[in-house]
């Protein structure tokens, strides 16, 4: 009997009590005129970057073209000469506000990721790259996926190679290019290059490490930039195998292909 004279006292308090019910309203959304936004070089036209939100209340997104932080205060150094756009969202109680800031680089002075200087080089000029045909037999075609570290299987004959008097100039001039070019300099192809060297691939027969990093191209694709035995099927993530300051052998093939399979192989090296 006990025990029913409680169940009855609780019910009867739920149904006497009044819900709480919350009706705090949702702030507003600070307006762009009122972000408080630092953006500035380290040095007059440097490439080591600072961005700070002295917003108060206003949680921080920014993307500065190399990366992305939610750091109330974030330093990157870009590799891009020229005007830079670095974006920023805003979040407050009310929603979420964007705006950009410009910055001009003119050197740089600060150490950036030495990929860039092996696809684009250092200075203004950018870097060509051509099919290496001074290193390897073949410089397109097929082997082991997963294994091997050049073409060896099919190949296409350095005579019959498409696009064998083009090539690829990446440059840094205002952001990460890649213009695919012929003989004559026309431009046939341009676009954007990126690139993760924390995306490694091992061989399964061995376990040791196979590539060194992955590019992606936006826009564009290089030399013979299809898939060896399809040529409808345009590649425009790589495998890096090899990447110096003066050869780059790149490899593709379904990201869920065995090994061994055959994948596409492509080598090139600086003009």
């Amino acid at each position: 009997m006990k025990n029913i004279a409680i169940g009855i006292l609780s019910i009867w308090l739920l149904v006497a009590c009044d819900p709480v019910v919350d009706n705090k309203e949702m702030g507003g959304v600070v307006s762009e005129s009122e972000l408080k936004l630092d953006v500035h070089a380290t040095t007059e036209g440097g490439n080591e970057i600072v961005m700070t939100n002295n917003t108060p209340g206003v949680g921080s997104y920014w993307d500065h073209i190399t990366g992305i932080s939610t750091k109330q205060t974030v330093t990157a150094a870009l590799p891009f000469l020229g005007e830079q756009t670095i974006k920023f969202i805003g979040f407050c109680d009310g929603g979420q506000v964007a705006t950009t800031r410009t910055v001009t680089i003119t050197k740089i002075d600060h150490p950036v990721a030495k990929e860039w200087a092996f696809f684009a080089g250092s200075g203004t000029n950018g870097k060509a790259w051509v099919w290496n045909l001074e290193d390897y037999d073949a410089v397109y075609g097929t082997g082991g996926w997963l294994t091997e570290f050049e073409p060896s299987w099919d190949v296409t004959p350095a005579e019959e190679l498409e696009d064998l008097d083009c090539e690829l100039m990446f440059d840094l001039n205002g952001g990460p290019n890649l213009s695919k070019i012929d003989a004559d300099g026309n431009v046939l192809e341009k676009g954007t290059f990126s690139f993760d060297m924390s995306v490694v691939k091992t061989n399964p027969d061995n376990g040791e490490q196979w590539s060194l990093g992955q590019l992606k191209l936006t826009g564009v694709s290089v030399l013979s930039g299809h898939a060896f035995y399809d040529e409808s099927n345009t590649i425009t993530t790589f495998e890096i195998l090899e990447l110096t300051d003066d050869t780059m052998v790149l490899c593709w093939n379904p990201s869920d292909a065995e090994a061994w399979t055959d994948a596409t192989f492509w080598c090139f090296r600086k003009k």
